[in-house]
């Protein structure tokens, strides 16, 4: 688990069972109450969103593997 005080960008997150790299940070203090401003890129599709959440909320990392692979051929969803 990380905490959203230890975010920065390029570390990917899983949010709502989807991954999501962070691309942008803001940390914001309120009166009472410190705020985390994420904008986060759906790592399958490619959309963005932006998200705000309490600075005391606490993320699952995500352990990404990257391989070196060439690609072949699709054949409807999947690749070869």
């Amino acid at each position: 688990m990380i905490s959203s005080g230890e975010l920065r960008k390029g570390i990917t997150i899983e949010l709502d069972g989807e991954l999501y790299q962070v691309l942008d940070y803001q940390h914001i203090k309120m009166k009472r109450t410190a705020l985390a401003r994420l904008k986060l890129r759906n790592i399958r599709d490619g959309h963005t969103i932006e998200q705000t959440f309490q600075a005391s909320e606490k993320f699952t990392r995500a352990r990404l593997d990257y391989r070196t692979m060439q690609y072949l051929y699709s054949d409807g969803d999947l690749h070869y």
